[in-house]
């Protein structure tokens, strides 16, 4: 294999633990993006007190505020929306 390749593979390896590991938290896995520069991860709001994120982004809809909320696991970066009925989480995977 080339340097390339060793380093997708390596990528690929980093986001298959941290489906593992949210999927054993009882996360539901929305969506995988994985790409030279990152990994990202999209979950729905995670149901286990256990899995917290930090805000990083806010976005006004119609019905309110959408709470963009993060965490990095195994290199990986792990998205999640809040909206006004869920109670925000602080960071800690």
């Amino acid at each position: 294999m080339n340097a390339y390749n060793t380093a997708f593979k390596k990528r690929v390896d980093k986001a298959s633990l941290a489906m593992t590991h949210l999927i054993k938290q009882g996360c539901a896995i929305t969506g995988l993006s994985i790409k030279d520069t990152s990994t990202v991860i999209n979950i729905l709001p995670p149901r286990d007190k256990r899995v917290k994120g930090t805000l990083i982004s806010i976005t006004g809809t119609h019905t309110g505020r959408c709470h963009m909320m993060a965490t990095r696991l195994y290199g990986c970066t792990v998205q999640w929306h809040l909206t006004n009925e869920e109670p925000q989480q602080e960071l800690n995977a």
